[in-house]
């Protein structure tokens, strides 16, 4: 609403903003009766003119003891005045409400997150990249359309399809899009060339990162439905944390073959987040030599297809480090929440078998689970 709407500030008669402690007031008188009505009984008030002064919005200053006292005549309530803990809460429950209406806020990336932006396809031959290098581009972005996006229309465009209110029921509705996330590594000779149960548990220790890139890339404004099922599920710090990865990802999701890329270089890794307690990582796959030289395949590749957007070594060489850092973003975010759904033993329980084969509750049950995962998606 317009300021004449309020009418005049009812102490100093300056352009009220609204209804503040119960009257109309200007936002000075708003913020000094909050700071000093509480401090009545602490903090002593002398007028220097026997409480006679002139309280306007050009005097207002010159006595806080008489400014104070019209404050208390015209009405104002010290009873609304809300503690910090409060104040938190309400603005925690007004943002929750916005998120849930869709309204959600237009977020500022920090600077080291920010990237130089890409350039467009060039129709020109590229120095960097060899015409075998731009035949796995063309075959990288073609196996993406042909399961991702395919997955994505009509399903994906208005997921979830109701406002979930627990995450099994959630990530039993994701689940359907699992098949299209592996069928993509299908189409990648690397990945097909790596042995059964080394695959099976590529999928299954970097379950979090593709959901991650996949999530934003299929959905880069999240539907309404999405961030009301983020805030019952997760609550508002991690739906604050998904909607910077959005913002994060945003810089990158107009290039056709970067986060496609990347996505592929994270999956083919023997690095393991989930399993941070074990002492060592080498005895969760059979073969890492091979996993290691498919990943270096893809890494080349990256940096190959960055110096050709970037169009130098140093431009390049800054850009994969800022790159580097919003991936560290995504890892910290997917430990975040793994710990936080292994935590619900109960919700694990009503997941779908493929679902549930993503959180492995202990490695007892481990073969058992790598065996369902082949069950549920032929390799």
């Amino acid at each position: 609403m317009s300021n004449k709407d309020y009418g005049r500030c009812l102490v100093c008669d300056d352009a009220a903003i609204g209804l503040n402690f119960g009257v109309s007031t200007c936002m000075p008188c708003k913020a000094f009766f909050r700071r000093n009505a509480t401090k009545l009984g602490v903090q002593q008030y002398v007028c220097q003119n026997d409480g006679d002064c002139i309280i306007s919005y050009k005097f207002r200053r010159s006595c806080n003891c008489c400014r104070l006292a019209k404050c208390f005549r015209v009405g104002m309530d010290k009873g609304m005045i809300l503690s910090d803990e409060e104040r938190g809460a309400r603005n925690q429950l007004v943002e929750i409400n916005r998120l849930k209406r869709g309204k959600i806020p237009k977020q500022q990336c920090a600077k080291w997150m920010r990237s130089p932006v890409l350039l467009s396809m060039s129709p020109k031959p590229v120095k960097c990249l060899s015409p075998c290098d731009q035949v796995i581009l063309s075959n990288i972005f073609h196996a993406y359309e042909s399961t991702c996006t395919a997955a994505e229309n009509p399903q994906f465009s208005c997921f979830p399809s109701i406002q979930h209110t627990s995450i099994h029921e959630f990530l039993n509705e994701f689940s359907m899009f699992f098949p299209a996330f592996i069928n993509y590594f299908k189409h990648i000779p690397e990945f097909e060339r790596i042995n059964i149960d080394d695959k099976v548990s590529l999928v299954k220790y970097h379950f979090g990162v593709m959901i991650n890139i996949n999530e934003p890339l299929m959905q880069p404004s999240p539907h309404k439905n999405l961030v009301a099922t983020w805030l019952n599920v997760f609550g508002i710090d991690i739906t604050r944390r998904l909607l910077q990865r959005n913002k994060i990802l945003e810089q990158y999701i107009h290039d056709p073959i970067l986060l496609k890329i990347i996505l592929i270089v994270l999956v083919l890794s023997c690095n393991n987040c989930r399993v941070l307690n074990d002492s060592t990582f080498s005895g969760l796959y059979t073969d890492p030599l091979s996993i290691l030289a498919a990943q270096n395949v893809y890494t080349e590749l990256l940096w190959r297809y960055a110096l050709s957007r970037c169009g130098g070594v140093k431009d390049t060489v800054r850009f994969i480090n800022k790159l580097i850092m919003c991936i560290l973003y995504l890892q910290n975010l997917d430990i975040y929440i793994d710990d936080y759904i292994s935590g619900l033993r109960e919700e694990l329980q009503q997941m779908n078998a493929l679902a549930q084969n993503m959180w492995p509750v202990d490695h007892e049950a481990s073969d058992m689970d790598d065996n369902r995962i082949e069950d549920d998606v032929i390799f």
